[in-house]
């Protein structure tokens, strides 16, 4: 009788379990705030510059959600990610910076076809939600190439960090937190090409 007992109370408790919901896969937009006031908006350049396409390390080149507890290791969000891979996002949203800050003649994709003087190449090297220390900080690292296409000459080049404390110690506090550090970097970029572009 007493097995009987077990094995109801095994085969109730393996009921539940399937029919109990799967947690919700939820898929976030990777957005950045409007421009800093500080953007070049008078400046103005004859040249068209063109923008490849963002590459991005390994990692980071999917729509994974990263974090990381300790130093020299890096996780990701089990239902949680992003709509679209960091890197095209980015691309998408540092093109529009730049065309917006009206300082170029054009901006156009470096895939459109278009003819242009200038090249710009971005790649992202990190984007992460630092979970070390709850509730954490977002961090983004991109390096960026900036040539004369016309002379084959390379104009300058560097690396940008931008470091942000989350809200919160989950996923949504680290797309909050990406999303600002995302906008600071963006900020940055566009001065510093419009700075390096020749007058």
């Amino acid at each position: 009788m007493k097995r009987i007992t077990i094995a109801l109370l095994a085969a109730m408790l393996g009921a539940c379990s399937l029919t109990a919901p799967a947690p919700e896969q939820r898929f976030h937009v990777l957005d950045a705030p409007a421009p800093a006031a500080t953007a070049p908006h008078a400046t103005r350049h004859a040249a068209t510059l063109l923008v490849a396409p963002t590459t991005a390390a390994a990692f980071y080149d999917s729509q994974d959600i990263v974090f990381s507890r300790s130093a020299g290791t890096r996780s990701t969000y089990q239902f949680s990610g992003w709509t679209e891979a960091p890197s095209r996002r980015l691309n998408a949203l540092l093109l529009a910076r730049l065309d917006g800050a009206g300082a170029f003649a054009s901006v156009a994709p470096a895939t459109s076809g278009v003819h242009g003087e200038l090249l710009l190449r971005t790649h992202l090297e990190e984007v992460f939600h630092d979970a070390s220390a709850p509730p954490g900080t977002a961090r983004v690292v991109l390096s960026a190439e900036l040539s004369d296409r016309t002379k084959r000459l390379l104009l300058a080049r560097q690396t940008f960090s931008a470091t942000v404390p989350v809200a919160s110690y989950d996923a949504d506090g680290a797309v909050r937190g990406i999303g600002l550090a995302m906008g600071q970097l963006l900020d940055e970029v566009v001065v510093w090409v419009d700075r390096n572009a020749p007058r």
